[in-house]
């Protein structure tokens, strides 16, 4: 029988090369190509050094006594401030997993084939073209994808020197932002989101075939924010890649829309002075707030003796937290005649949540004591029933897991049941049962970014207690700071509504979403958003994102300021 089997063909390549301005590049640009090498199906094989002429490579006085020439002193004041600002926050970046935020890697170690193209490069300094000749090596060489990593904007017979043309990152939402400094303009106009775009090159300025798109939350200041952008969509590219070489096809073409704002450009003086001005400001405010009026920032819980579709939220009753502490992420479970609610309940003095229970009645509530403490952080206690057993599934993701834990004796007596995911990032874990299959949402990091609110991802098995969650088809089903996240979950007859939570900017949790479920399949998911839950309930809210119901009590959090002697 062995004899007559056919040998096995060698795994056909996914052929990549990077347009890159030099040898040293990004730390974005050598992950890219570090992890390649771990990679089966495709390969790195060349870089396209695109040369550029030697007068824009003079020394830094050669190239301020031009600016001063042509554009006068106002601009260099503009390149000296810019300068000022990326110093001092690349110093904030010291301390963080950013630190080689803009360092510089050699790529010979991993790429040792190379190709020098001369481009021609246009009046105005932003168009590149390539000469005939140049273009005729890369097409020689079969790429099946170039991408673009160097400057220029690339036009001409160059898009189309390989099979799938040239794949680059737009680090901006470009139906809203377009131009650059990349993660700059979010910041300056208070944007509640960052977006990235990954697109396949036409002649259209930062008007390509867009492949993906994504938002992060948008951070406080510009290089944080630009770091945070760079890593999250750097991994989406490797994801790109990948499906690609699997598939050896491009994913269909996202809808256009129209582009409604102007062609941001690098930011003038006045700009650059007003960002100044007011990160300035930022601080002196926090100080002030903190330091010397000592007012913070607090979750607190509420409920109401109704079905959540006939809520009146100002008519809610807010649960006592215990001093120096607070409570959020409420989940509401009727037992015996009796609501129990079930809350994360966060000690300031160890910065570390556990669960806690509440017992709730006509006119208030009971704090029944500690339901779950872990030497880690917990929250999120979502409660679900299956076989007449009552299982909890906390947030751990201190603990890089997602756990089941089984109830022994209602309310307060839980023992670990099953660690049913580990070696991840993952928050507001929520399982319910649909259509004779148990599904799992929840939002997972996979980028280490340290950010959990952008992406939604769904599994689903046969039984809750399994340890083998089979991933839906389109994870991640979202890639959106403003949609992703989990705020609790709702059900209404027949129909499943997820509550989803919207980030601000500076403003985490700044409302939540109620979305009616259409389509929950293993292909296929779709929902559509029924109403907008916003903080104007109680005086002087800033925030809510998380919504329960057990059909008789409707339990919610919310985000209020209050002075430090009063937590």
């Amino acid at each position: 029988m062995a004899k007559n089997r056919k040998p096995e063909q060698p795994q056909k390549k996914l052929r990549i090369a990077l347009i890159v301005d030099s040898s040293v590049s990004s730390k974005y640009v050598y992950d890219l190509v570090t992890w390649e090498k771990r990679q089966s199906n495709l390969e790195i094989s060349h870089l396209i050094i695109q040369k550029i002429p030697q007068e824009a490579q003079k020394n830094i006085f050669s190239k301020i006594g031009n600016v001063l020439k042509k554009h006068g002193l106002v601009k260099i004041i503009e390149l000296v401030l810019y300068r000022i600002i990326y110093i001092v926050e690349s110093k904030r970046l010291k301390n963080t997993q950013y630190k080689d935020h803009l360092s510089k890697f050699d790529l010979n170690e991993y790429v040792r084939d190379s190709i020098s193209v001369q481009p021609i490069i246009s009046k105005s300094g932003f168009v590149y073209r390539y000469e005939e000749s140049d273009i005729d090596k890369i097409k020689k060489l079969k790429f099946h994808i170039l991408i673009r990593c160097g400057s220029g904007i690339l036009r001409g017979e160059i898009l189309n020197a390989a099979k799938f043309g040239i794949i680059s990152f737009h680090h901006a939402d470009n139906r809203i932002n377009r131009g650059v400094p990349a993660g700059f303009w979010e910041v300056y106009l208070k944007q509640d989101a960052t977006g990235f775009t990954i697109q396949q090159l036409t002649e259209e300025i930062d008007g390509g075939n867009v492949l993906f798109r994504g938002q992060v939350t948008t951070k406080r200041t510009f290089l944080f924010n630009q770091a945070i952008l760079y890593e999250k969509s750097n991994y989406y590219l490797k994801k790109f890649l990948f499906d690609v070489a699997k598939s050896f096809e491009l994913p269909n073409h996202l809808d256009s829309h129209p582009y409604f704002n102007k062609l941001y450009k690098n930011p003038t003086l006045g700009v650059l002075v007003s960002y100044f001005i007011r990160l300035l400001i930022m601080t002196i405010n926090a100080l002030i707030n903190y330091k010397l009026l000592k007012k913070h920032y607090r979750w607190g819980v509420a409920f109401a003796f109704s079905d959540w579709k006939n809520l009146v939220m100002w008519r809610g009753i807010k649960i006592k937290h215990p001093p120096n502490h607070f409570l959020a992420d409420p989940f509401v479970i009727s037992d015996n005649g009796e609501n129990y609610c079930f809350v994360e309940d966060y000690d300031y003095s160890t910065s570390r949540g556990h669960i806690a229970i509440y017992r709730l009645f006509d006119r208030g509530s009971r704090r029944i004591g500690k339901a779950m403490i872990e030497p880690f952080h917990m929250s999120y206690p979502y409660v679900f029933e299956y076989q007449s057993k009552y299982y909890m599934c906390p947030e751990t993701s201190e603990n890089k897991d997602i756990r089941l834990y089984e109830c022994e004796s209602f309310p307060k007596k839980w023992k670990l049941k099953k660690v049913i995911m580990s070696n991840l990032s993952a928050v507001d874990t929520t399982i319910f049962e649909k259509d004779n299959k148990w599904w799992l949402f929840t939002n997972i990091n996979p980028s280490n970014t340290g950010d959990n609110t952008s992406e939604l991802f769904i599994y689903y098995s046969d039984n809750p207690l399994t340890d083998n969650w089979i991933p839906h088809k389109k994870n991640p089903i979202f890639v959106d700071s403003k949609k992703a996240r989990m705020g609790g979950i709702l059900f209404d007859k027949n129909m499943i509504y997820r509550v989803s939570q919207y980030q601000g900017f500076e403003n985490y949790g700044k409302f939540s979403y109620i979305n009616k479920i259409i389509d929950l399949s293993a292909e296929n998911y779709k929902e559509e958003t029924l109403c907008k839950i916003e903080p104007n309930f109680f005086d002087n809210l800033y925030g809510t994102h998380h919504i329960h119901s057990n059909g008789e009590i409707t339990v919610f959090d919310y985000l209020e300021k209050i002075k430090r002697k009063n937590i």
